[in-house]
């Protein structure tokens, strides 16, 4: 064929026209791959947590709450999973397949639990990591007691460490960090000995960092008497800070039978000291007489003054008896005392109760079942409803309740089945 000017021109302007045709089909497949999602998780919802009779825990996700019951027995199957934060959507939590480390798991859009990071760790037996925002966390390493290290959520990278080896440590011990409690750019972490072995100390101390310059700032206490140990504790999330910036810590006391009551301990704003003249000590408060166990636990701020807590009512009189009979509770050989801790932990001798911080009134929540003191599910909200668990031995109820701070009302809120309650964790409410 002869390339004459006409058909040259025709072939290039045909050239020329596939080429704007192509250039636009492109233009068009970059825009749409610019506003489709590449990375899209729920951050609403709600994740249900149970234990099995082998000590593994099933996973749920549900978009709603149910109104009757929810069966765990098809959830996701983990070693463990005990999430110690939520943000942004995202669970916080040691590794679930027990390796030592840390992870950061979120629901997908499909709804299944989706591992999105991991920092290593030394010791397997590390377990506290808590987050402050979207740019700020803090986790321990057992391993490295006297340092805490500083993580950014999103990313899930390390971006600092801190020196902690000034703060005070009861005897000589090394110490672990239970939990860590934010307040601005301060961080305020209750101690244990790091060693299973060593437990409490006979005063409840406070490490105190800075995570602007992070740097260790200082420690303070609560005093105890000297012959028992106080235990801290190790809830779930945040939760304990006021709208003046009073911050509340709570420990359990003695849980040896040695009567320490667990307390209330205010850091009043602008102090970074425990004030020794605020005592609230929740179970002395709803029954004076309780003072083998005076504990509580599973503690959080609701709004206002206003908090939440199990509080142990009573010592069952088969655990005093057996103390008595063995001429107190320094003469109870190990055996023995496992055996009253036993007693104890059947014993439902706990309330639910309402917790006023600044009147040191505690109220009972008429309609909660009584449950055992020992058993740390937390508690969440959801609509404006505190949501707590009440799982009885006796009865074989394995439940959540709510309650309406506002109103006052309580009742059964849903059955949890196929496996005994670990938490539930709403994926709408940052810690």
């Amino acid at each position: 064929m002869v390339l004459t000017p006409y058909r040259f021109k025709y072939f290039l302007n045909t050239f020329l026209l596939a080429v704007l045709l192509l250039s636009a089909c492109n233009d068009d497949e970059d825009a749409t791959a610019e506003v489709t999602p590449v990375d899209s998780i729920r951050t609403t919802g709600f994740v249900i947590v149970g234990v099995t009779e082998s000590g593994s825990s099933l996973v749920k996700y549900v978009e709603e709450l149910p109104t009757t019951s929810i069966d765990l027995s098809d959830g996701t199957d983990f070693a463990n999973f005990f999430p110690n934060s939520v943000y942004d959507g995202a669970l916080f939590l040691p590794r679930p397949d027990n390796a030592a480390g840390f992870a950061k798991y979120v629901v997908n859009a499909a709804g299944e639990l989706e591992e999105r990071g991991i920092i290593p760790a030394t010791d397997a037996s590390s377990f506290r990591i808590d987050v402050r925002d979207a740019e700020v966390g803090v986790l321990h390493d057992r391993a490295t007691p006297n340092q805490i290290t500083v993580f950014n959520p999103t990313t899930f990278q390390v971006t600092n460490t801190i020196d902690m080896s000034e703060g005070f440590v009861p005897g000589d011990v090394n110490q672990r960090y239970q939990r860590f409690v934010f307040r601005g750019d301060d961080v305020f972490t209750p101690i244990r000995g790091n060693a299973d072995t060593q437990g409490g100390f006979s005063s409840f101390v406070l490490h105190q960092a800075n995570l602007r310059t992070n740097t260790f700032v200082g420690d303070t206490q609560r005093d105890g008497n000297g012959v028992s140990v106080i235990t801290t504790v190790n809830n779930f999330g945040q939760r304990l800070l006021d709208e003046q910036g009073d911050l509340y810590i709570n420990d359990s006391g003695s849980s040896d039978g040695a009567g320490v009551p667990g307390r209330v301990n205010k850091i009043p704003a602008g102090s970074n000291e425990i004030d020794a003249d605020y005592v609230f000590e929740p179970s002395l408060v709803l029954n004076p007489e309780n003072n083998f166990l005076p504990a509580f636990n599973v503690f959080s701020l609701v709004g206002g003054q206003k908090a939440i807590a199990k509080v142990n009512a009573f010592t069952p009189q088969e655990a005093i008896d057996f103390v008595t009979d063995a001429g107190g509770v320094n003469n109870l050989s190990p055996e023995q005392l496992q055996e009253v801790f036993g007693i104890l932990a059947r014993a439902e001798s706990a309330r639910w109760c309402e917790l006023d911080l600044e009147t040191r009134i505690v109220t009972r929540l008429e309609g909660v079942p009584t449950v055992g003191i020992f058993g740390f599910a937390s508690t969440f909200i959801a609509d404006g409803e505190v949501y707590m668990y009440v799982n009885r031995q006796a009865s074989g109820e394995n439940a959540f309740y709510r309650w309406n701070p506002t109103t006052g009302e309580v009742s059964k809120a849903f059955d949890v089945i196929g496996a005994e309650i670990s938490g539930i964790y709403n994926l709408s409410n940052n810690n």
